[in-house]
């Protein structure tokens, strides 16, 4: 299919019809940071403090990939959160809390935000947007403003490693929360998840805070139990680039099986293969997969966790992999089309394409797959391959959130 196609897919995009949802856990503030050539080699960057940040910083400009780095020292990320004290601007951060007001703004008719530790400013901003948001630490009253570090940086400013797509990406430095960050205290759990259970769609995040067995089987216990006495209910988790054995094992063994839906970028896939399938070639924690490779390795990953729901965002292109017996291929499609539009709006570019990386990527996954039964829409087996060339934002003012404004959007829109 060629650029023409896609224009003319795009133009014709339905607003879909969007259901009351519920996001959980993560919500702080996240103080944007713009590196540019002066900031890289500012006194402030040089300092001997500042150190491994510098050089995880780098790292993540070299192989443009959104990096988080949790920081396990509290005094020492109160340092950097000092050092950069009058540097950037503030915004609405956190998974969940990205979400919140995003779905809010495109209309989500009642957004409700369970969180552990969302402070006076971070609160605020959810209710001016329209969230409601509900406490599900009482016993912690009156908590500060949690605030993380994300630098924005655009290509080129560092050589990029060998086979590195170069294009905008993040940075993050935050603190490592407690496991519970992610959990529903025992004592407010039924009442939790009753409010829950009235909605049909939820979108979790903060599980990169879990890491023993046990925790992990609480998390999908709660899951379950939220979705008991509610069949239309469907609840998305979200990944991050945690490269944590125990966190990733966890992840994979407990929370996809009780999920239905998971959003994740590339290197989250390799990830999470080499976890579930390690003995399949091709799918090492590092490297560069082709298109092919990497729509097989998502089919691999929902045949193995039973989930209904995978969506792959990447460079150029986006793939949603579904069951067959549960999928709307149409709706599906539409729901990426307008998920890509809002993201690529948010992002806020000066102008904008039709990926050639994306167009490229269809016509590689067509001969490996077979023809598109219509444009994007591949039926294989027991699932349905659904993929989009994403539209590009060229001279971008925003980075950060951008792949949870497109997976919450995405998820939401999606009739599965």
């Amino acid at each position: 299919m060629n650029n023409d196609t896609w224009q003319k897919l795009y133009q014709n995009v339905r607003t879909p019809q969007m259901n009351p949802a519920v996001v959980g856990f993560n919500v702080n503030l996240d103080r944007i940071i713009t590196v540019t050539p002066a900031l890289l080699q500012s006194p402030l960057l040089s300092q001997p403090d500042l150190f491994e940040l510098r050089s995880r910083l780098l790292h993540s400009m070299q192989t443009c990939t959104a990096e988080e780095w949790f920081v396990t020292d509290w005094s020492r990320y109160q340092q950097f959160t000092h050092a950069f004290s009058d540097t950037g601007s503030l915004a609405i951060g956190g998974q969940a809390g990205i979400a919140a007001v995003h779905l809010a703004s495109i209309g989500v008719p009642d957004v409700l935000c369970i969180t552990h530790s969302a402070g006076p400013d971070t609160k605020k901003i959810l209710i001016n947007a329209g969230v409601r948001v509900l406490d599900i630490n009482p016993q912690r009253t009156d908590p500060p403003d949690e605030i993380h570090l994300v630098f924005e940086y655009p290509p080129g400013l560092v050589p990029v490693a060998e086979g590195v797509v170069p294009r905008n990406n993040r940075f993050i430095a935050s603190p490592a929360y407690d496991p519970e960050s992610a959990l529903i205290p025992g004592d407010s759990g039924d009442a939790v998840i009753s409010r829950v259970s009235a909605y049909t769609r939820v979108f979790l995040s903060g599980y990169q805070y879990l890491s023993l067995a046990g925790e992990f089987a609480r998390a999908a216990d709660q899951i379950l139990r939220m979705k008991k006495n509610t069949s239309r209910m469907r609840v998305h988790v979200e990944c991050v680039s945690v490269t944590d054995d125990a966190v990733i094992g966890g992840f994979a063994r407990h929370i996809l099986p009780a999920a239905d839906s998971i959003g994740l970028n590339e290197h989250e896939l390799l990830l999470l293969l080499h976890h579930l399938i390690p003995q399949e070639p091709g799918y090492g924690i590092s490297g560069h997969l082709s298109p092919v490779q990497l729509v097989k390795g998502a089919l691999l990953v929902c045949r193995k966790s039973g989930l209904r729901r995978l969506h792959l965002h990447t460079f150029g292109y986006y793939v949603l992999v579904i069951r067959a017996d549960c999928s709307q291929p149409d709706e599906s499609l539409n729901a990426l089309l307008f998920a890509s539009l809002t993201t690529v709006h948010a992002a806020q570019g000066s102008s904008t394409e039709i990926s050639p990386v994306g167009i490229g990527a269809l016509e590689q996954i067509e001969e490996a797959f077979g023809p598109q039964r219509s444009p994007g829409i591949f039926p294989v087996d027991t699932h349905t391959i659904i993929i989009i060339p994403t539209i590009i934002a060229h001279d971008i003012k925003k980075s950060s959130g951008l792949g949870d404004i497109l997976s919450s959007t995405a998820f939401v829109a999606d009739r599965f």
